[in-house]
């Protein structure tokens, strides 16, 4: 099932290759097209990033923490940008956090492509869908948060 997402998710990146007409190395393209396919079959959860950054920078948090917050940064800056300013930050605030993390996590790389790969996701296309937030086995954490609270999710587009 995983080639399946990471099969459409590359199909997405070489289409916002070829509608940016930004080259991405190979190795920003494989990250980017995992990212993606990761957050298709994952819920991405944008609240919170830049606190969840801080704690983990003074936990002194694994190095993938700091990298999936990179990722949640920059998947959430490309789709999710309206929600991110609801929150009242700004994309340019979340792409630094995304770089940040990404350098923390020790993926200068990455972190420096930052900007490319987020033109490449503006101009790719996919689908996205909302779901409430489950609720807990008393069911009150749904309705504590209150329906505007959602889990975001990436929809895979497959070949048919």
């Amino acid at each position: 099932m995983m080639d399946t997402y990471l099969s459409a998710a590359r199909d997405l990146v070489v289409e916002g290759m070829r509608e940016s007409q930004v080259m991405l190395s190979a190795d920003l393209e494989f990250h980017l097209a995992t990212t993606l396919a990761r957050y298709m079959h994952r819920p991405l959860a944008p609240d919170r990033l830049t606190v969840r950054l801080m704690d983990a920078a003074q936990r002194g948090a694994r190095v993938g923490e700091s990298r999936q917050i990179g990722d949640e940064c920059l998947i959430s800056c490309a789709f999710f940008a309206a929600r991110l300013t609801r929150q009242g930050g700004s994309v340019v605030h979340y792409a630094g956090l995304g770089q940040t993390a990404y350098a923390i996590a020790g993926m200068p790389d990455v972190a420096s492509g930052f900007p490319d790969m987020l033109d490449v996701l503006h101009a790719s296309s996919p689908q996205i869908e909302e779901r409430p937030l489950p609720q807990d086995a008393d069911g009150t954490a749904a309705a504590a948060e209150g329906s505007q609270r959602r889990i975001l999710y990436l929809a895979p587009r497959f070949r048919h």
